[in-house]
């Protein structure tokens, strides 16, 4: 398979399967919720940490709630598949969800998520 055949494949993949937007989503939230901590971490108390504090506490409740629609998505592709086993499995403590078993979600959704996929394949080999 040449590469321009994969690259073609992995867009149309990208297309077809939301997941790669909620990943991007996620990957977001994280680097707002980064950048609120270290404007936070350079001050000292008063008016200014106040704010930059509110302001890291609102984004590490989007990004805490984003983490529970990550793991409770489920790709549809393939490709969809791997960049969000990849992802998660990059993942710091903190961009995950505050449940402690939500891995089990994660890997149930995911599971399911292969049995659709392999299903359709099945099902569109058949009706070849």
């Amino acid at each position: 398979m040449t590469s321009q055949k994969i690259s073609t494949q992995s867009t149309a993949a990208t297309d077809r399967d939301l997941i790669f937007v909620v990943i991007e989503r996620h990957r977001e939230l994280s680097a707002h919720y980064d950048a609120a901590l270290s404007v936070s971490a350079k001050l000292n108390g008063g008016a200014g940490f106040d704010a930059a504090d509110e302001i890291s506490s609102q984004r590490n409740h989007a990004l805490a709630e984003h983490a529970n629609v990550l793991i409770r998505s489920a790709p549809t592709t393939i490709a969809g598949v791997i960049a969000l086993t990849r992802y998660v499995g990059s993942l710091r403590e903190w961009e995950l969800p505050d449940d402690d078993a939500w891995y089990r979600v994660f890997l149930e959704v995911l599971a399911d998520a292969i049995d659709g996929i392999a299903m359709a394949q099945r099902l569109g080999r058949d009706g070849d």
